[in-house]
């Protein structure tokens, strides 16, 4: 799998420096389309390991917790990744602006374990 997503990534690399030098104007949605094609390769390993996370986090009483955690994971690749794509295509006010959402909405996942965190804490003070 990984020799293949590097040379897909290689191919890809030198397309782009082709296509530039030809004058070709959507040099960047054409790499923003070979990154998504190479970050869909993975589709089947990410699967298979979430799922055994998740298999092993119920044996261990932690699903909850473990099924958060692997969010949380997920979602600063995608609002990375996303932020990333907007960068490279020359729109940084955006990709700010997704970098925030994405903190955010991160916050709001693990508000409620915030909550149980000073809630124990309060009750181990007193």
């Amino acid at each position: 799998m990984i020799p293949k997503i590097c040379l897909f990534a290689i191919i890809s690399v030198l397309l782009s420096v082709l296509l530039g030098a030809l004058g070709f104007k959507s040099k960047g949605l054409f790499i923003t389309l070979a990154s998504l094609v190479m970050l869909g390769t993975l589709g089947n390993d990410l699967s298979n390991i979430f799922g055994e996370i998740i298999t092993f986090s119920e044996s261990a009483g932690i699903t909850d917790a473990t099924k958060t955690a692997l969010r949380v994971i997920g979602l600063g690749y995608v609002f990375g990744f996303t932020s990333e794509i907007c960068l490279s295509l020359g729109e940084p006010l955006i990709a700010s602006v997704v970098t925030a959402a994405g903190r955010v909405h991160l916050l709001v996942v693990v508000y409620p374990y915030i909550q149980d965190v000073v809630k124990l804490g309060v009750k181990l003070l007193s």
